[in-house]
């Protein structure tokens, strides 16, 4: 990778912490948000972005996977956001399972 590409990233990172740190103190301070970024100059609209970020990732986390159980008679459909359905029967399903689960792994 560049150094550019690594630069972005170690950015974007610091920017991650950064952030994070400062809604760590909001929730500690017992103060809306606007009155805890007013106090200490932070522009609002940011501090609202990254609370966002922070809780979507926290729900795209804490969405665990339900255990299922797959035979040979299984069937499975697949539908995309272009409504396009694909649908694998007996070991192909069982194949298209195991293929989705290790990609999202």
């Amino acid at each position: 990778m560049s150094k550019t590409g690594q630069t972005d990233q170690d950015s974007a990172a610091a920017k991650r912490t950064y952030w994070g740190e400062r809604i760590a103190e909001w929730e500690r301070s017992g103060q809306t948000q606007k009155a805890f970024c007013a106090e200490r100059n932070l522009v609002f609209a940011t501090f609202k972005w990254w609370f966002g970020q922070g809780k979507r990732a926290a729900a795209m986390t804490a969405t665990p996977f339900l255990p299922i159980a797959m035979h040979a008679g299984s069937v499975v459909e697949v539908e995309l956001r272009s409504r396009t359905r694909i649908r694998f029967e007996g070991e192909a399903a069982l194949q298209a399972v195991a293929l989705l689960t290790a990609r999202v792994k």
